[in-house]
């Protein structure tokens, strides 16, 4: 299987709002060995067995990740990446259907190899979905301290007679990610090509340590601390969960 999956790698794909396994079209077009240039052949086994876009295949204008676009005119156009570079993103089952349609040596073996990736992917899904829930409930437990935090600052600065806007909660979430992730939240997304909420990216074990920050903070706000003294306590106490952490590892 290794060899395989080092010609036609099997790799994760979201279509339609699925994660789903999935395979390039122009690798598994190569290892086939089809007598047909790739662009005809994909468009001929398109039309011919009448697979939809969006649920048996993607369209990607170019095989870098930042640049990828599902727009067929940018493709059409060059705007989002170079035409040549045009690629095919097929569900593993589309990529059985046409490596069955060849009807030829390679295609019985890639077939299979698909099949096995299936049965491990099967094997292993439980897992996936229990690890994906934990995930899940931390993020909610991150949120369910977000609005008692904020609640938490508006309260203090009214104390204070000053008004709280909307960058007042900004920098209380920034300075909470910084100290999480070591780097800023503009940094880290732009590091890692995200948009959106980054908190949505995070595994189980980042987001239980910010709900755990933003739990002590809601404290921290109440008791008095200003913003700085703050940032230093949290920077300090999160210090020492990261050491406890590891030390319940080992």
């Amino acid at each position: 299987m290794n060899n395989f999956n080092n010609v036609v790698p099997v790799t994760e794909t979201a279509i339609n709002g699925k994660l789903q396994q999935t395979v390039s079209a122009k690798q598994l077009h190569s290892f086939l060995s089809v007598g047909r240039d790739f662009s005809t052949w994909i468009k001929s086994r398109i039309d011919e067995y009448a697979l939809n876009q969006n649920e048996d295949y993607l369209i990607f204008d170019s095989p870098v990740l930042v640049n990828q676009s599902t727009n067929i005119e940018q493709c059409k156009t060059k705007r989002g990446g170079d035409r040549r570079s045009i690629d095919y993103v097929l569900t593993i089952n589309t990529a059985k259907e046409l490596a069955m349609i060849e009807n030829n040596e390679q295609g019985r073996a890639i077939r299979k190899y698909f099949i096995r990736c299936e049965a491990q992917l099967k094997q292993i899904a439980p897992s996936i979905q229990k690890k994906e829930l934990k995930r899940l409930k931390a993020r909610i437990e991150v949120a369910n301290y977000s609005r008692p935090m904020c609640d938490a600052l508006t309260l203090q600065r009214l104390s204070q007679g000053k008004e709280t806007k909307p960058h007042h909660y900004t920098n209380e979430f920034n300075m909470i990610n910084g100290i999480v992730l070591g780097v800023s939240s503009g940094n880290y997304k732009k590091a890692n090509n995200i948009s959106g909420n980054i908190r949505d990216q995070f595994n189980e074990a980042t987001l239980n340590h910010l709900a755990y920050l933003e739990k002590t903070n809601i404290t921290l706000i109440e008791i008095g601390f200003n913003y700085e003294q703050r940032k230093a306590k949290l920077i300090e106490l999160s210090n020492r969960y990261l050491t406890q952490q590891l030390a319940q590892a080992a």
